[in-house]
């Protein structure tokens, strides 16, 4: 009898939630564990057979136990279908024929292909992506091998050719670039980026010899670029990049501090070509839908309209993954109703889900997807509860629907909490009242806008005049984003660092989701109160670890950057990495770091000396996080960027310290960094590197010297005026492992145990010279380099000082 009152999940009514859960499972164990395919398969035969078996087996007995088997073995068989099929189609997994191709790394070679993407980058350069299907060797050899290639075009060394447009041949010579994983802890990962996008290869364009029109005029790229030429029409100058944006996700002319104030503003998605647009495009549809019903074929011709419609719009969008996905669920609801099948938004949203997991099982791991199907089953799941709650006064008024767009904004970016702390590490505060001022208004200028492109070939002039109110309206966009972005109150740096935390939020939202059903509702509390007491267990055990001293060297090539982190929660920079035109090392290597730690705040940046390879990310520092105070060696020099990042700094009131050898300062209560050097009256003005700022710091029992680029006669002194004190464990080697640096007399005073060099590979002066590298290990020195082993990660508890696994 109790068994009758107990409620059961109802998993037959949801047959694609099932499969596609199983699907994943077996996606994701793939993924972790690597297996053969062979092993997947033979285990998938193993289950299927059994799952025979025992159904044979329950129809002549009829025994409940042998149903419960098949279904776990119908489940088993799903689980290995899915990391079978991850296994075989993994984009991660390089096609060998790529590897020919490697071999000729930093070589040129000639390239024929056709163009299907062309973007401009934030530093003034090209990314051309190709097809090739013809390269041709050194020793003039032709093969005849088609795979993908990002060519990459810098407008300094060659002229980007007007006349190029998608679709189009170009046969090119170009240097093979190499595509290594990431060196730096939560560094954006590149070549896994370009593997989800097919593309295993990239090289540098050098000179292009020909470019052959596209033979066909009716092909996608050529309606896309008659679309986006179409959109420069009817749009001004300024609001061109953005209705590019808006209209069909092309995001390539958009800068990158507009990027930022939209996700900050919490309406990124709105540029994500996405459900939103779908929804859009779909909205007319549904409502004539009931005029297909009044005829003979009607739901035929209905349904022909309906996957023309979405088709053309996915191939405007370039058939992005995202708008795929929102055309799937959507057009599977429209179907429903349509053909007045029973709508089922759940199932059928898991149904999209695992066509497009069919297609690509590693779309699984993508941002777009993961926030795409959250955001769905989020509403699906919460947004009934919360309305229920709603009083009919306010749901059945005028002002009801603005108030559930509100309310549904707010359920879902905090049901996606856990995704955007985790990939972002920013959470938008002024988010949902920027979506109930933006969305419906939107939902007017988004099809409007669309429609009027297709008038911009026919009557050019009508369609320019009829589109300045979406002209205005995105012109008032942008500054509605900018403003409220630079609210300081507007949005929250995040941070997830426990798994932990994803599984709490499932729980609660599976919880709010079940407050309706009384029989369960109290196990998914007990469960979330359960999981939160483990998580706060982990938290308080971390805490009463004995504290330690971090340090990370970052690899940011040839040069320098160090993080210092005190035992106090303190952080630290000493030196910011280099700088080149279009890159810097704090953009790409140290902000990323930073995000993903949740550090918001640096108490401090050292800088050795003002080489641009050491204060390269000074201004992107001091324009994206707050910094307490900048420390230097009171050098002069003559150089832009040096003059730049003092103007900054002055500007924020951030003030400028010079430090000179024999001052001392505590960094927190534990920790303590005495200066050796320079000394203004013996040092020469004219050598930077002999005027570098030589720190230790100490920790209990452990002491780590910073180096910078101190030379010999730098390293002499030390010697002369230090004796006693620089003894230390660690030594960053000086000048990145120069000849003219880490002489016997120094590492026979300081005898460090382990020493660390910071250089890139392959760097045009040859760093590290084999006389320092023979000198360091000479004297026993554990020797490590950021260029071979990436960032080099270590902590201290006042005792030892051992790395980071």
């Amino acid at each position: 009898m109790e068994r009758l009152n107990t409620y059961r999940f109802p998993f037959a009514s949801y047959p694609a939630i099932r499969l596609v859960l199983a699907f994943a499972t077996g996606i994701i164990t793939n993924f972790y564990l690597d297996l053969n395919p062979l092993w997947w398969f033979f285990s998938f035969g193993f289950s299927i057979s059994s799952l025979a078996f025992l159904d044979f087996s329950q129809r002549r007995k009829l025994k409940i136990a042998y149903h419960d088997l098949a279904v776990l073995c119908y489940l088993t068989a799903v689980i290995c279908f899915g990391g079978a099929w991850h296994a075989l189609y993994n984009n991660q997994d390089k096609p060998v024929r790529t590897d020919i191709i490697e071999a000729y790394t930093w070589n040129d070679l000639q390239f024929s292909g056709k163009v299907y993407q062309i973007k401009p980058t934030n530093s003034g350069k090209y990314q051309i992506d190709l097809s090739i299907d013809s390269t041709t060797f050194p020793n003039q050899t032709a093969w005849e091998e088609s795979y993908n290639l990002r060519a990459v075009l810098n407008p300094d060394d060659i002229p980007f050719p007007a006349h190029l447009k998608l679709g189009d041949r170009m046969i090119f010579k170009a240097t093979v670039y190499p595509l290594n994983e990431p060196t730096n802890p939560h560094q954006f990962d590149y070549k896994g980026y370009l593997a989800s996008q097919k593309i295993y290869l990239q090289a540098g364009l050098k000179s292009i010899t020909n470019i052959v029109p596209g033979r066909s005029s009716f092909n996608w790229n050529y309606i896309r670029q008659q679309v986006l030429r179409a959109i420069e029409h009817n749009f001004s100058p300024e609001t061109t990049p953005l209705a590019k944006a808006l209209l069909i996700g092309n995001k390539n002319a958009l800068a990158r501090d507009t990027k930022i104030a939209f996700s900050r503003a919490g309406l990124s998605h709105i540029m994500a070509v996405s459900g939103l647009h779908v929804g859009f495009i779909l909205a007319p549809f549904w409502v004539i839908i009931p005029f297909f019903w009044s005829f003979k074929n009607g739901k035929r011709l209905g349904l022909l309209i309906l996957i023309i419609l979405l088709l053309f719009y996915a191939g405007l969008t370039g058939f992005s993954a995202s708008v795929i996905r929102a055309s799937l669920t959507g057009g599977l609801l429209a179907y429903s109703r349509l053909f007045h099948r029973v709508s089922n938004a759940k199932n059928l949203t898991a149904v999209a889900a695992l066509i497009i997991l069919l297609i690509n099982p590693s779309e699984l791991f993508s941002i777009g997807f993961q926030l795409s199907f959250g955001a769905v089953y989020i509403i699906l799941m919460i947004a009934p509860i919360v309305s229920r709650t709603l009083p009919d006064y306010i749901r059945f008024r005028w002002y009801g629907t603005p108030i559930m767009v509100i309310v549904i904004s707010i359920i879902v970016q905090l049901g996606l909490f856990p995704l955007l702390a985790y990939y972002f590490g920013e959470f938008s505060l002024v988010g949902p009242l920027a979506n109930a001022f933006v969305v419906p208004l939107l939902g007017i200028a988004v099809p409007f806008g669309l429609l009027l492109l297709l008038f911009a070939g026919i009557w050019p002039a009508a369609a320019q005049t009829l589109n300045i109110p979406v002209d205005y309206f995105l012109q008032i966009l942008h500054r509605f984003v900018t403003t409220t972005a630079g609210w300081e109150w507007s949005w929250i740096p995040v941070q997830i660092d426990t798994a932990l935390m994803f599984i709490l939020w499932i729980v609660a939202i599976f919880g709010i989701a079940a407050i309706p059903l009384p029989k369960i509702r109290w196990k998914f509390l007990i469960l979330f109160l359960l999981i939160a007491t483990v998580e706060q267990g982990y938290r308080i055990t971390h805490k009463i670890r004995s504290p330690n001293l971090e340090l990370t060297i970052f690899d940011v090539g040839q040069g320098d950057a160090t993080l210092l982190s005190t035992p106090s929660g303190k952080h630290y920079l000493i030196d910011t990495g280099r700088w080149q035109p279009g890159y810097n090392s704090a953009k790409y290597v140290i902000l990323p770091y930073l995000k993903g730690e949740g550090i918001r705040k640096l108490s401090g940046i050292f800088l050795s000396h003002p080489h641009a390879d050491h204060i390269g990310g000074m201004k992107e520092l001091l324009n994206t996080i707050p910094i307490d105070t900048i420390y230097n060696s009171g050098s002069r020099y003559e150089s832009t960027l040096f003059h730049d990042y003092q103007q900054i700094a002055e500007k924020q009131h951030t003030p400028i310290k010079s430090l000179h050898g024999g001052q001392y300062l505590k960094l927190d209560s534990s920790t303590e960094l005495f200066i050796y050097g320079p000394t203004p009256t013996t040092e020469s003005a004219s050598n930077v590197n002999n005027r570098s700022l030589i720190l230790e710091v100490i920790y209990g029992d452990t002491e780590f010297l910073f180096m910078g680029d101190a030379e010999r006669s730098q390293e002499a002194r030390l010697i002369r005026e230090y004796p006693d004190l620089i003894n230390t464990d660690f030594l960053k080697v000086g000048h990145h492992g120069s000849k003219t640096s880490s002489t016997t007399q120094l590492l026979n005073a300081t005898s460090p145990d382990i020493g660390v060099v910071s250089l890139g590979l392959h760097n045009r002066f040859q760093h590290p010279h084999s006389i320092a590298v023979k000198r360091l290990r000479r004297d026993s020195v554990r020797l490590h380099f950021t260029s071979l082993q990436g960032a080099i990660q270590l902590y201290s508890n006042g005792k030892t000082i051992r790395f980071k696994q």
